[in-house]
């Protein structure tokens, strides 16, 4: 056990240098959850396959870094041991739950990427391990040693978990899930007394679901405006004879339209503070110009999500710009509103197209 700890403390170190390059500003922390079913092995003193018996888990968790995680795992279902003289397979119940720290192997050494195929992971926890129903073991006590760990109706014992797993990406929310782990227990879980801990390898596979993983949006490159060039010096002319000019009326130029376009994040309707500036040149247009109306058209791109989920988010959008229109003052019957889903794209990237276009005319 001590040797297994002190691997782990080593490995910890050795990745703290890369750590930091890891860490990226378009990245959000998000919550997940694994669904895992497998099998386990307790180690014990018969063939491998005599002691294998199911295993199920669930895990909700925590990435608050591209490198680290925590989660809260809850297993069990069942184990195996045997006792010789004769051989004797008996069998039992267990519930193990624990905490684990967890590390992206992909992420520390590869830098932080939304959408890698891959991503491999290593954990280390600490745990609790109820066991119980232990009636097949008691039936043939007479076999277990006088001085053993034969427990009757319940054992409660700390555990030390470590173990490795893969994500596979299937979509934006929704991986295939992989791993393999041990748990070390006390030496009375098989109920067997030993010379060391007794442990259980576990090889599972799942689901595992992110909730508010966000894709991360561009930021839009500002191209500095050229300074204008200096003024051509003239020369003076010469004054010419006065001449009596008709007075000029100066007349206000007609407003002819304005276009502003509200971007939206992947998958939401919220008006960030950047787009409200928008709005509020929006609605200074309307109010400078009684006479003029403001179409709000909603879009979502098609590289994301179903056609139903957009058609929603186009809606949603166009709903949320123009209520915050009418919010600063401006009339119902001015605001037209129409939305389109994903079957209009008037911009080439999907950034773009999550958003809700206004034209003041």
């Amino acid at each position: 056990m001590k040797r297994i700890l002190t691997i782990l403390a080593s490995l910890v170190l050795a990745a703290s240098i890369p750590v930091a390059n890891a860490q990226n500003k378009d990245f959000d922390g998000y919550w997940f959850m694994q669904l895992q079913g497998g099998v386990a092995h307790t180690i014990g003193e018969t063939k491998f396959t005599d002691l294998l018996s199911p295993s199920a888990a669930v895990s909700l968790g925590y990435q608050f870094s591209p490198v680290f995680g925590a989660r809260l795992n809850v297993n069990g279902w069942q184990a195996k041991g045997a006792i010789a003289g004769p051989l004797t397979n008996y069998k039992w119940n267990y519930v193990e739950g624990g905490l684990d720290l967890m590390a992206d192997m992909a992420a520390l050494f590869a830098g932080y990427k939304y959408d890698r195929l891959f991503n491999p992971y290593i954990f280390g926890g600490v745990a609790a391990n109820y066991a119980f129903n232990n009636e097949e073991a008691n039936a043939v006590k007479n076999q277990f040693p006088a001085n053993g760990y034969l427990w009757e109706e319940k054992s409660l014992s700390p555990a030390l978990r470590a173990g490795a797993g893969v994500n596979i990406r299937l979509t934006d929310v929704l991986a295939l899930n992989l791993e393999g782990n041990c748990s070390f227990i006390n030496d009375y879980f098989n109920s067997k007394q030993g010379s060391k801990a007794d442990f259980q390898i576990k090889a599972l596979a799942g689901l595992t679901l992110s909730f508010g993983k966000a894709k991360p949006v561009p930021v839009p490159v500002v191209v500095p405006t050229p300074a204008p060039a200096p003024a051509p010096v003239v020369k003076p002319e010469p004054e010419p004879e006065p001449v009596v000019v008709e007075p000029v009326v100066e007349t206000e130029p007609v407003f002819e339209s304005l276009q502003r376009n509200v971007f939206f994040i992947i998958d939401k309707w919220d008006i960030r503070a950047s787009e409200q500036l928008k709005i509020d040149e929006i609605v200074e247009a309307l109010k400078a110009h009684p006479d003029t109306k403001v179409r709000v058209s909603g879009y979502a791109d098609k590289d994301t999500g179903t056609a139903k989920r957009n058609k929603f988010l186009s809606q949603k959008r166009s709903e949320v710009v123009a209520a915050a229109i009418e919010a600063a003052g401006i009339a119902k019957d001015r605001i037209i509103t129409e939305y389109f889903g994903d079957t209009i794209n008037p911009f080439d990237t999907p950034e773009e197209n999550r958003v809700a276009v206004c034209l003041v005319k």
